[in-house]
């Protein structure tokens, strides 16, 4: 019983890490995508 209990908070805080992961890594793309869609529209006014 307290084997399952420890797996079970290792369990949240992996699932919490990785989703905070997760959250960081779609941020920085869609910062990403923005810039270039950005520059490109520079780019296509010149």
């Amino acid at each position: 019983m307290i084997s399952f209990l420890t797996y079970e908070v290792y369990l949240s805080k992996f699932l919490i890490l990785t989703s905070f992961l997760l959250l960081i890594l779609i941020t920085f793309a869609v910062i990403y995508i923005s810039y270039v869609s950005w520059k490109d529209k520079k780019r296509l006014t010149k």
